[in-house]
C-alpha cells in the first residue's frame, strides 16, 4: 500500500490531510471465546486529475512527444480486527481491498487485477513495544523519505516518464514475508527487520507453487523512522536497507535498495533532504522492463529536498526538487531533474491538494550527449476518509 495521504511534516498541528480529515469508522463488537475484540472498517478514496506532455519519444510512448490527460482514482476498503490472546498478549489483524481502477493502456481496456487484495495482509502478536508480524505490505518503509511535502508524487512523476528511484531494491516490504518492530517511545524510533522467503510474491492461493517461483530469491530488510528523534522536537529520521541474491531469471546481479534522510520542523516551516539508491529493483525504475534493460546490471541514485510552509492550519505550500543519476542505466551520462511547487488546502472532510512539476532531461535510450527530454506534469488532487 503506497502511503499516497498528505506526509508534511510542516503540519504538527491541524495537519492538512492526514490528521484532520475526518475519519468515521464502523465498530462492531464480537466474542472470541477470551474476551471482547473489536473489528473497524474504515477507508479512504482519491481522485486525481493529472496532465502530462513529455517533449521526446522513448520506448513505450511512440514515435512523436507525446501529451496526455485524465483522471486516476484510488479507493481503499480496510477492515482491522484487535484483541487479547489467550496467554494475554495483544493481536492485531486486517486487510485492505484497493480498486484503482484499469483503463485504457496502450489502447487495450484493462480490468482490476490480482493486486486488489495485496494491500495490508496482516496478523500481529503484540507484547508491549514489541510486533511480530506475517503478512504482505504491512511492515513500516521509508519508500517517501522524511522530507516533507503535501503529497508524495514520486509515482506519479514516473508516469511521466521520470526515473526517480520508488520502490527500491528487493520490494521486501511488498512481499510476502515475516518481520519484527521494536519500538523505542523515548528515543521516537520504531525500528524493523523482514523477511522475505521470496522476492515480489504477495502470496497465491494457499501454498507456493514449484512452477512458478518467478526466479526470486529470499531478501530481508531492516530499518528505521524517527519522529522527534532521541528527544529532539520536529526532528525526522528514516533509514532503510534490503538485500536480495542474484536472481536467475529477472537479474544479472545482486538486489540492494537503500534510502535515508532527514528532515526539521520549525513550527510553520519545514525542510528535509532524502537519498535513494536502487540497484537492480524488482519491477521499480531502476530496471524498466520497456526499456529492455532488466538484464543488465542497472542502478540509479535519486537525491530530493522537500520544503514546506504552513500558512495558516488550513493552507499549506511545497517545494520539491529531485535529482536523479541515471547514468547507471545506460552508457549516456545523464542526470535528471524534477522541479515541484505544491499547494494543499484542508476543507475538514476533504482535503484538495495541486503540484506542478517541470522535468530536465529525462532518461531516454538516445546514445549521445543531446539527451535532454523534457517535460511538464500537473496534477490536482480530491481525497478524503471514512
Amino acid at each position: 500500500m503506497k502511503n499516497k495521504l498528505l506526509i508534511t511534516s510542516a503540519l504538527a498541528a491541524g495537519s492538512l490531510m492526514a490528521g484532520s480529515i475526518a475519519n468515521a469508522q464502523t465498530y462492531l463488537e464480537k466474542g472470541n471465546g477470551y474476551g471482547q475484540s473489536t473489528t473497524t472498517i474504515g477507508g479512504d478514496l482519491a481522485i486525481i486529475y493529472s496532465a502530462i506532455q513529455n517533449k521526446q519519444a522513448v520506448s513505450g510512448y511512440g514515435t512523436n512527444a507525446k501529451s496526455t490527460r485524465g483522471f486516476g482514482r484510488e479507493s481503499q476498503v480496510n477492515f482491522a480486527n484487535r484483541g487479547k490472546l489467550n496467554n494475554g498478549l495483544d493481536y492485531a489483524a486486517g486487510f485492505s481491498l484497493e480498486f484503482d481502477g484499469r483503463g485504457y493502456s496502450n489502447n487495450t481496456f484493462a480490468t482490476e487485477d490480482a493486486s486488489i487484495s495485496n494491500e495490508n495482509v496482516y496478523v500481529d502478536l503484540i507484547a508491549g513495544n514489541t510486533t511480530f508480524t506475517v503478512g504482505v505490505d504491512h511492515i513500516q518503509r521509508g519508500y517517501a523519505g522524511a522530507a516533507p511535502q503535501i503529497f508524495n508524487i514520486t509515482e506519479l512523476m514516473r508516469a511521466a516518464g521520470s526515473k526517480v528511484c520508488y520502490v527500491l531494491g528487493a520490494k521486501t516490504s511488498e512481499s510476502a514475508g515475516v518481520g519484527i518492530i521494536q519500538k523505542f517511545p523515548s528515543a521516537g524510533i520504531s525500528a524493523s527487520a523482514m523477511y522475505a522467503p521470496r522476492s515480489g510474491d504477495t502470496g497465491a492461493e494457499d501454498v507456493a507453487s514449484l512452477t512458478s517461483n518467478g526466479g526470486a530469491n529470499s531478501s530481508f530488510e531492516v530499518g528505521f523512522n524517527g519522529v522527534n528523534t532521541l528527544g529532539v522536537q520536529g526532528l525526522t529520521t528514516t533509514f532503510f536497507y534490503n538485500s536480495m541474491a542474484r536472481s536467475a531469471v529477472t537479474n544479472a546481479g545482486t538486489v540492494k535498495g537503500v534510502s535515508y534522510g532527514v528532515a526539521y520542523n520549525f513550527g510553520t516551516f519545514a525542510v528535509g533532504v532524502d537519498k535513494f539508491k536502487n540497484e537492480n529493483g524488482i519491477g521499480s525504475s531502476a530496471a524498466p522492463s520497456f526499456f529492455g534493460e532488466s538484464s543488465i546490471a542497472a542502478s540509479a541514485v535519486t537525491k530530493k529536498l522537500g520544503l514546506t510552509y504552513a500558512v495558516d492550519s488550513n493552507l499549506t505550500v511545497g517545494y520539491i526538487k529531485s535529482i536523479t543519476d541515471t547514468s547507471g542505466l545506460t552508457s549516456v551520462q545523464s542526470t535528471e531533474t524534477v522541479n515541484a511547487l505544491q499547494v494543499g488546502y484542508n476543507f475538514g472532510p476533504v482535503a484538495v491538494s495541486a503540484t506542478a512539476s517541470k522535468f530536465n532531461n529525462l532518461y531516454s535510450e538516445a546514445t549521445g550527449p543531446q539527451d535532454q527530454a523534457n517535460g511538464r506534469m500537473g496534477q490536482v488532487r480530491v481525497s478524503t476518509k471514512f
